[in-house]
């Protein structure tokens, strides 16, 4: 193998990596319609993870198979892969306390490191025999892994995650084909990666992905008559519509309505839902009989002829309700387009042409893009579109929810005009959490914008499941607390807060043992701060740097948990923190014997006797510094590109792309100048990212994402560079142990994924991103003694031995 000038190896090596990344966004997109949660920390992890025993194995074999059999291997190993997480059941309910799941766990996790592991091999192969002129081939792998990016988005919107899995693999497999030197090889090689992509544009039945048993799609399957009637895919979401004689989705309709509710299409988004289609015309009696008796209707009973937005509106249930209470005009933002692609094609007819309405004004922009066009609003409405989720399930744990967090809320009643409302309805949780922390996110928000005496502002209500409260810009009028009751006694609904209560209207109709809704909202109007931190669950108020609304857990819990191991199907405690621990442990298990065992092998055949700490921190530092910024820069640019899908690909895209031109001139530069620059850059993208961020909210999509990548080279660029000096260094003085360095790099790569996400969890996400900048100080520290002097040996060669 000779990888200087060789056109044939730099373009082999990078449609590798392409097919490396490819299978990596595609891996995450597995899991967040599989599962609960894209895990693209976890896949991340895996993949670094996978890089690292590829150091191991250099170790242990300096020289290479042929790269054309590794990355065919490693296209193999996505194929197997693929199968093994579709087809091997993983219950993620019992894994607790079921030994068995955590053996398929390790068996998912051994899976899918296997193509990583061989696509790392490559790369390391090329490294090592490049030595000091790393950065050539350095440089091709990011820069096709980058374009493993672009191709998997593409591929996504053709048939899916089967679609970009059969991508990747026909990439490994034209990477193969461009490292042969024999013409037959190459055709067969690059004839196989032609039959895969075709196969993975139109898959089998037999290769579709399956779904979690537990996922609502799954569920709603099972029904007698239900049937799957459309499928449809973006770059980062999947739409199914099930149409069911069962389907029946009014949130917190009332006992007392006598109305004959037809059976609605119910739209799925990942395998989540369902987002109700309902067939009853907006100007029909039924459908104002039908919003008189659901939640949200009050505020259009307040507030005739509204201009009113609707947050996240699902299949158009709040958007019926409010034209057919008299709104003159109706905007809604959609964060799924493949919802409105639904309500525009195949169901326009079913929904009585409810998004052809003339009152209906469909905004091309994300949630909260959309709180920066038009005018103010008589009403802001955040429907509630998502299905119901227990808390101590803990599934949505690390779920980002950029809608439900303070600055949203913020935004939105400084949209409403001097007589506005902002009605929100959440699901009644027992013990109390999703509405108290929706209600105390409300509070904060209000005190925010400076008002003193919110209670003269506020109405909540309850239902048999529901709770909705209403904030207004004013105080309410008698009048219009006249017709609140009236609304609320017509429909058997308990007030939980109300101005002017009467205890006596308290808890009459959905009788408790205990009003405890309405004891913990009128503790946390007098003392906020004191209740979120005695309460059992984590009620803080989510913003946009920790923007975890479903997570709840506190370390109080855990003898609670440790008692319920065995008695419940729900283990968690309301957290996905425990499993975020358990990941943590797998990934530390994992990594350990990769960091060690290369040095062992290679100081006992060498004899070399080392000073190999400084490097040890430094290609450990690096490779935790790159995932603890890489990690926290994907979830907070979900807030700027809407999902996170598309912000895995966006942002590693480019930091993946210009860090390869930042190691193309490497060479140029001075080592420790860089590593300065590189953590000021660090630094100044953590200062300006949330400002540029929230400033671009209401930009179109494209533009979003020339800011997002904009923000993303600066420091992509500098992180290219300190990684290729150190090989160049290490290449001067022992070159035996760069498989050593690489398999260090993967392994703190490894445990840092799921670090980052802990310390995001637990103190934000501009923290994790300070972790990581810590990181890349130590490392600058770490390699003061031969990044300062690149001539002289930093690992010292040993006497002969008499």
């Amino acid at each position: 193998m000779t990888v200087l000038g060789s056109k044939r190896i730099i373009a082999g090596l990078a449609l590798t990596s392409a097919g490396s990344l490819a299978f990596e966004i595609s891996l995450t997109r597995v899991f967040a319609v599989q599962q609960f949660h894209s895990f693209a920390f976890v896949v991340v992890s895996l993949a670094v993870m996978g890089t690292a025993a590829s150091g191991l194995v250099m170790a242990l074999r300096p020289r290479a198979p042929s790269l054309e059999w590794l990355s065919s291997a490693g296209a193999v190993g996505m194929f197997v892969a693929y199968v093994t997480i579709n087809f091997v059941p993983f219950d993620s309910y019992v894994v607790i306390w079921d030994r068995r799941q955590l053996a398929v766990l390790l068996i998912y996790f051994l899976a899918a490191s296997v193509p990583f592991f061989f696509t790392g091999w490559v790369t390391g192969a090329c490294l090592a025999e490049a030595g000091e002129s790393a950065s050539r081939p350095y440089a091709a792998n990011l820069a096709g892994a980058g374009l493993g990016c672009v191709v998997a988005l593409g591929a996504h919107t053709l048939h899916g995650v089967e679609s970009g899995m059969g991508a990747a693999i026909a990439l490994a497999f034209l990477g193969a084909a461009a490292f042969c030197a024999r013409r037959t090889a190459m055709s067969v090689f690059a004839l196989l990666g032609i039959l895969v992509a075709l196969v993975g544009f139109d898959p089998p039945a037999a290769l579709q992905l399956s779904l979690s048993p537990y996922k609502p799609l799954s569920s709603a399957l099972l029904s007698p008559g239900a049937r799957r009637t459309v499928t449809l895919y973006g770059t980062g979401e999947r739409l199914d519509a099930v149409e069911s004689e069962s389907t029946h989705v009014y949130p917190g309709l009332s006992l007392n309505a006598a109305v004959a509710l037809p059976s609605q299409v119910a739209l799925y988004i990942d395998g989540d839902g369902p987002l109700p289609v309902t067939p009853i015309g907006a100007d029909s009696p039924e459908a104002k009989e039908l919003a008189m008796h659901l939640p949200g209707g009050l505020a259009y009973l307040l507030r005739p002829e509204a201009e009113a937005m609707i947050l996240e509106p699902g299949g158009g249930l709040e958007a019926l309700v409010a034209l057919a209470l008299g709104a003159s005009k109706v905007f809604v933002a959609f964060d799924e387009p493949l919802v409105m692609e639904a309500l525009n094609g195949q169901y326009l007819a079913f929904s009585r042409n409810l998004t052809a309405d003339p009152r209906i004004v469909a905004l091309n922009r994300s949630t909260r893009g959309a709180l920066r066009s038009g005018a103010d609003f008589d009403v802001v409405d955040f429907a509630l579109s998502s299905p119901y989720r227990p808390v101590t399930a803990g599934a949505y744990s690390l779920s980002e929810e950029y809608t439900l967090t303070q600055e949203a809320i913020l935004e939105a009643y400084t949209r409403l005009n001097g007589d506005g409302l902002l009605i929100m309805t959440r699901w009644l949780g027992t013990p109390p959490s999703e509405e108290t922390r929706l209600f105390a996110t409300v509070v904060g928000a209000l005190s925010e914008f400076g008002v003193d005496q919110p209670q003269d502002r506020l109405v909540a209500y309850r239902g048999m499941r529901t709770a909705t409260v209403i904030a207004s810009r004013r105080a309410f009028t008698a009048d219009e607390l006249n017709l609140v009751r009236r609304f609320l006694e017509a429909n058997g609904f308990d007030p939980i807060l109300l101005p002017g209560l009467d205890p006596a209207e308290l808890n009459r109709f959905n009788r408790l043992p205990e009003d405890i809704y309405h004891e913990l909202f009128e503790a946390l109007l007098g003392d906020p701060a004191g209740v979120e931190g005695s309460y059992t669950f984590d009620i803080r108020p989510p913003v946009d740097d920790w923007p975890y609304f479903f997570h709840f857990f506190r370390w109080s819990q855990i003898p609670e948990v440790i008692e319920s191991l065995g008695s419940t199907w729900e283990p968690f405690g309301g957290s996905g923190y425990l499993v975020l621990i358990l990941l943590l442990a797998v990934m530390a298990f994992l990594s350990l014997p990769l960091a060690i065992l290369p040095r062992v092998i290679l100081i006992g055949r060498t004899g070399l006797t080392t000073r190999e700490g400084p490097f040890l921190l430094f290609f450990a530092s690096l490779g935790a510094g790159y995932l603890l910024v890489e990690i926290p820069l994907i979830q907070q640019m979900t807030l700027l590109l809407d999902r996170p899908s598309t912000a895995l690909a966006v942002v590693l895209l480019i930091l993946l792309t210009a860090s390869g031109l930042g190691s193309l001139v490497s060479p140029s530069l001075n080592a420790r100048k860089v590593s300065l620059g590189l953590i000021l850059a660090l630094l100044a993208t953590l200062l300006i990212l949330p400002t540029v961020v929230h400033g671009a909210l209401g930009w179109p999509l494209s533009a979003r994402v020339a800011i997002g990548m904009a923000l993303c080279v600066p420091a992509g660029f500098l992180m290219g560079m300190p990684f290729v000096a150190g090989l160049r260094s290490l290449s001067r003085g022992a070159p035996g142990l760069i498989a050593w360095a690489w398999a260090v790099n993967g392994a703190a790569s490894g445990v840092s994924g799921v670090l980052a996400a802990m310390i995001g969890l637990t103190w934000g996400l501009r923290a994790a991103m300070v972790a990581g900048v810590l990181a890349y100080v130590g490392a600058a520290w770490a390699g003061r003694p031969f990044l300062a002097q690149p001539d002289r040996d930093a690992v010292r060669q040993p006497s002969k031995r008499t």
